[in-house]
């Protein structure tokens, strides 16, 4: 039987595995079958997620681009979303977190979060562009405004 915390795909290939090895000793004539095999709803269940994911990149940086209507303010949002991802990715390994359903479904809707930050922080440092400031006093300006809600509301 499956453990909490174990991992589906590795205990069946164990199972299959050890099942191979004990069955060279199986009297002739005498064999085994696996009858149900969840690791195919499992490997489909994470396809299906990852695709999810890869579609929602691509949704994303599309209507950035068609909102915003600029590659330049459209290139940051683009970059965060595998930069969190990454650092998800990381930080779940150092705490021994598995990447299962929950977390990659997870995933997928912090993307939304992750851009709705950034197109805040770019249109908030066009905006202080725009009054005619340098652009790094222009970013430290608008980060000191919006730093407070982007956290607030994350």
């Amino acid at each position: 039987y499956q453990m909490p915390g174990s991992n589906a795909l590795d205990l069946q290939q164990r199972v299959k595995d050890k099942m191979q090895e004990l069955s060279a000793r199986f009297p002739k004539g005498v064999s085994y079958a696996m009858h149900y095999d969840t690791t195919r709803f499992v490997s489909a269940s994470m396809h299906d997620v990852l695709v999810t994911l890869g579609e929602a990149l691509v949704l994303v940086v599309a209507v950035v681009f068609i909102f915003l209507q600029s590659w330049r303010t459209t290139i940051i949002p683009t970059i965060a979303i595998p930069v969190s991802l990454v650092a998800t990715l990381v930080v779940m390994y150092m705490f021994g977190f598995s990447l299962n359903m929950l977390s990659l479904l997870g995933m997928v809707l912090a993307i939304g979060l992750v851009v709705d930050d950034a197109i805040v922080v770019v249109e908030n440092v066009e905006r202080q562009l725009e009054a005619g400031l340098k652009p790094l006093a222009a970013t430290r300006a608008a980060m000191a405004e919006v730093t407070g809600p982007i956290i607030a509301t994350t």
